[in-house]
């Protein structure tokens, strides 16, 4: 059964909660030896910060700014749901070693089940600079469970995903061979965080999977910049015909003779003078 119930945490000015909310307030992440540890649990959700009602994840911080000397936090605790988020959020050893840990972002594993004839995966995804960003999830679809645009892929099944391509074919043979699949996550939370992955998303140009040198850089730029002024090659004089004519071929062994004219035919010739 849930419970509300308000938890009251003492804090000082600029001091960290350090618990990490998902977009729905639901705590999936305590981080140790925070204010949070021991008083909060994964899986608490999040209704009011001193009376306020809590909007998203960045009112939340915003309030906790303002909270101190004590937070009064006002939670909803559902112990199977908490279970369900701990398991969903526990990322085995070995995969774990594949992440390079970021501050402002938050990391978990997400499980995607398929069944035949059910709803689509509906998942849109982008690289750039080595990282396989969500760029779209539909609404009423598999992938909508789960993810966010903006969370960055970091490997399907334990196997690390740097490309849109692989990412996508990984995805597919999963669902297809074992009808699941499992996702290594990177969430932004904090606002930096955010807006790094606004940036990244909104690029058009697509740095290279190999990161060239500042000067071969700028020379490319140049080039490129070159390149497009100038002007447009002018058209040839020459008319070029792209007509295939069909080859002659003689038969020398198979033929017919018919004698058409012949210019001493009926007539005797005459000598002439020299």
């Amino acid at each position: 059964m849930a419970r509300e119930f308000v938890v009251s945490i003492p804090m000082e000015e600029g001091e960290p909660l350090g618990a990490i909310p998902n977009d729905k307030l639901i705590i999936t992440k305590i981080q140790s030896g925070t204010l949070a540890e021991g008083k909060l649990k994964v899986g608490d959700q999040v209704l009011k910060v001193n009376g306020s009602i809590v909007q998203n994840c960045t009112h939340f911080f915003q309030l906790l700014r303002y909270a101190p000397p004590v937070a009064s936090l006002l939670v909803v605790r559902d112990k199977k749901k908490a279970a369900e988020i701990e398991t969903q959020c526990l990322i085995p050893r070995d995969r774990m070693k594949l992440v390079a840990r970021r501050d402002g972002f938050s990391y978990f594993l997400a499980r995607i089940n398929w069944i035949p004839n059910g709803l689509k995966l509906g998942l849109g995804v982008k690289h750039y600079q080595n990282r396989v960003l969500v760029s779209r999830c539909d609404r009423n679809s598999l992938s909508a469970q789960c993810l966010l645009v903006g969370d960055h892929l970091l490997d399907i099944d334990g196997k690390p995903v740097t490309d849109k391509d692989v990412c996508r074919e990984l995805l597919i043979k999963s669902l297809q061979t074992q009808h699941f699949v499992t996702i290594v996550v990177e969430r932004p939370e904090s606002v930096e965080a955010k807006l790094w992955i606004q940036k990244a998303l909104a690029a058009s140009v697509q740095v290279p999977s190999v990161a060239m040198n500042s000067d071969v850089r700028k020379i490319a730029a140049r080039e490129k910049a070159r390149l497009k002024n100038l002007p447009a090659p002018k058209k040839s004089c020459l008319s070029k015909n792209r007509r295939v004519f069909k080859q002659v071929s003689i038969d020398d062994k198979n033929f017919s003779q018919y004698v058409i004219a012949s210019d001493s035919e009926g007539k005797n010739l005459r000598p002439v003078r020299k």
